[in-house]
């Protein structure tokens, strides 16, 4: 058995050495590019922003998607099938279009009514579904001192959020925080939560926001605040499809090592009403409540 292992592993070993010497070139062909949907809006009543672009290569330079302009789009509340109310989203260029709401004329969104956005581009008539749920009301925000003995933590002040999660189970959330007006974007702090934890799995519901969402996802622990800074936090209602969207996404992003997953790609709620050869789509379309609260560290 010896005679037979000692060669096999020497091979191995040298296979293991050689192959972090040579560079190997991949030729990877780009797909179909598809229209990208970007259309995340709430019940503010601010510009509401939704925007359609091209997707690009794996690749290509982030930044560099192709804005698509001239479509129709157009936000239905589907809530009063005899009366539907109409609101248009016009051409701002460079693939926004944007909506004002108006509370004079009535023209908002409401909690608990649906809605369905059409897109008409090229020919094609796009259309996607979603319910404007509650939110989970912010009490407040408050100044945490930290004493530097908590281990990962620096020495410093930090923002915590008072919230409750809503009763009843299957509420879901995207708590969003901003830094001196620079949104936390990246992928690592996305702050999501199923009622008040992270996961469905955690059968807890209507109390406090646990720790890691209500103080960990809304700092950096190793970056402390300086006296003066503003801190902004929103918590946005979601739809459990557009929780498992973000999921994937949030997943997706974080998949490597060497037991990571064979990548996917990632659905979207948009679906093509047009007769003939069905276009490539991607993006996701979520209406969502908004409770929001600001800080400035003292």
């Amino acid at each position: 058995m010896k005679k037979v292992l000692l060669p096999l592993l020497g091979l191995l070993f040298m296979l293991v050495g050689t192959g972090c010497e040579d560079p190997i070139n991949v030729d990877v062909k780009s797909g179909e590019p598809k229209l990208v949907i970007d259309a995340f809006v709430n019940n503010l009543h601010e510009a509401q922003r939704i925007k359609l672009f091209m997707s690009i290569p794996y690749f290509s330079k982030p930044g560099s998607e192709p804005p698509v302009s001239g479509a129709t789009v157009v936000m239905i509340d589907t809530s009063d099938q005899l009366n539907p109310k109409l609101f248009l989203f016009a051409d701002s260029g460079n693939g926004n279009y944007v909506w004002k709401p108006n509370p004079a004329s009535g023209d908002t969104l409401i909690v608990g009514k649906n809605y369905a956005l059409v897109v008409i581009e090229g020919g094609d008539t796009l259309v996607g579904l979603s319910t404007l749920n509650p939110t989970a009301k912010i009490d407040s925000l408050f100044v945490v001192n930290e004493s530097g003995d908590n281990p990962g933590i620096t020495k410093g002040k930090y923002v915590e959020m008072a919230a409750k999660d809503l009763p009843g189970t299957g509420n879901v959330y995207w708590i969003k925080s901003w830094y001196n007006d620079t949104f936390r974007n990246k992928i690592f702090e996305m702050n999501l939560a199923y009622d008040q934890a992270g996961s469905p799995n955690s059968s807890q519901d209507g109390g406090l926001f646990i720790w890691p969402i209500r103080y960990g996802g809304i700092n950096n622990l190793t970056k402390p605040y300086s006296i003066g800074d503003k801190i902004k936090v929103e918590v946005h209602s979601l739809t459990p499809e557009a929780y498992y969207w973000l999921n994937l996404i949030r997943n997706e992003n974080q998949n490597g090592g060497l037991f990571a997953s064979p990548t996917s790609n990632i659905g979207t709620n948009m679906f093509n009403f047009s007769p003939g050869k069905k276009r490539e789509l991607a993006g996701f379309f979520c209406v969502s409540a908004i409770s929001r609260a600001m800080i400035t560290v003292k």
